[in-house]
């Protein structure tokens, strides 16, 4: 594909941005490419596990709407590349969560991931942040270790993955997988209470030792059942931390679970215990540091 870099004129008129209305899992108060305080709570987290000071270099893979973003550049980064296969998520990014003052210190394409490295820094970078649940997205299984290669060879020989994934646990964590949280839906002249509703099933493949999730997710008026946003299914490849450990050892890096982000991270314990709207990023996701021999 084509790679294309996005700046301040992309957000400012080269792309017709809808607005929040204009999509209907924009008008989700909470909507999570939006959440600003999870955002930070996941970046701080990421570079926690990194457990260094933070190189004036970063990349943040599969990056969406650049939630991660203006927390590592808080953090400390100075030039922050960031790359997604959307190119909505991200306009609305860097129109809705970064900052026009932080803009000049992004280098942000429009890319698959895997054919990014000609806009990368010669040699690598020695901090990557993939979050999000953002490794099982590439749910073909090829395609998967072809992404795990292209993250590896975006590093620096020594250089850090950090990386949040809630692997087979998701598939114990309760028995009918549903889960449903309050929001609050914008709608044309007013705001309606609603319930965001999930389920997910586990599809395993004996062949591979993986599996395939599937996620329904839909949003209903929380008085009448009535259903605002359509249901939207999603899949991702769920992958074995015994299986994952031995797939980032071919690519020449070594992994290593860091552990649950509720047991790490205060903020994430609370939020599951509070609101419980986290699913997949909640109580069954963990972190995982990678290093590149």
């Amino acid at each position: 594909m084509t790679i294309a870099r996005l700046d301040s004129t992309t957000g400012a008129g080269l792309l017709n941005v809808p607005s929040e209305h204009d999509e209907p899992m924009m008008r989700v108060q909470n909507e999570i490419d939006f959440d600003v305080v999870l955002g930070q709570a996941e970046a701080e987290l990421a570079v926690g596990v990194y457990a260094e000071a933070l190189p004036p270099v970063a990349y943040l893979p599969c990056c969406g709407a650049l939630r991660h973003a203006p927390a590592l550049l808080a953090c400390g980064v100075d030039r922050l590349f960031a790359v997604d296969l959307s190119l909505a998520s991200l306009v609305a990014g860097l129109v809705r969560n970064v900052s026009s003052g932080d803009h000049h210190r992004l280098s942000v394409y429009h890319a698959d991931v895997r054919e990014a490295q000609g806009v990368l820094p010669d040699g690598g970078v020695q901090f990557i942040f993939l979050g999000g649940n953002a490794l099982g997205d590439v749910a073909d299984v090829d395609e998967h270790l072809q992404l795990i290669e292209a993250l590896s060879g975006a590093l620096a020989p020594g250089g850090v993955l950090v990386f949040d994934y809630a692997g087979d646990r998701c598939a114990s964590e309760s028995d009918d997988a549903v889960t449903q949280w309050p929001e609050i839906f914008r709608a044309d002249g007013d705001d309606v209470a609603v319930l965001e509703r999930g389920a997910r099933t586990m599809d395993p493949d004996s062949a591979t030792a993986m599996s395939m999730l599937q996620s329904a997710c839909e949003v209903d008026d929380a008085h009448t059942d009535e259903h605002l946003v359509k249901p939207r299914t999603y899949r991702k490849l769920i992958v074995r931390d015994d299986v994952l450990v031995e797939q980032f050892a071919d690519a020449g890096l070594e992994l290593v679970n860091v552990g649950r982000v509720v047991d790490l991270s205060r903020y994430h314990r609370e939020r599951v215990r509070d609101i419980g709207d986290l699913g997949t990023l909640g109580t069954p996701n963990c972190y995982y540091r990678a290093t590149k021999l």
